[in-house]
């Protein structure tokens, strides 16, 4: 008797350097190193409500910007933050100075 082997039905099809799955999705061997690659490389062009959006390294780049456009990197993301949170910071320290009045009898 055999020795039980898993049975994947995948194929390879080494001319044309492609793999094919059980349900018919076919996918280049370029495919998979390029997207090992952009892994690595934090290269990230991403889908649905961020489409357009692309990630290279730590820098986070909006649609429709060239390479020298802006960006939004973690340092200036920390900065943008404390300039949205600046007049509720404001407000808050213009709040506590003010003198508390108590009912007194």
């Amino acid at each position: 008797m055999a020795r039980n082997q898993p049975v994947t039905h995948w194929t390879f099809n080494e001319g044309r350097q492609e793999l094919k799955s059980p349900a018919g999705l076919v996918i280049s061997v370029r495919e998979i190193a390029q997207m090992l690659a952009d892994r690595q490389d934090s290269r990230y062009d991403f889908t649905g409500e961020w489409s357009g959006w692309k990630m290279r390294r730590q820098f986070l780049i909006p649609p429709f910007t060239g390479r020298n456009g802006p960006k939004l990197t973690p340092d200036n993301a920390k900065r943008f933050a404390e300039w949205v949170a600046e007049p509720a910071a404001k407000d808050q320290a213009r709040r506590s100075n003010t003198p508390r009045l108590y009912m007194v009898r």
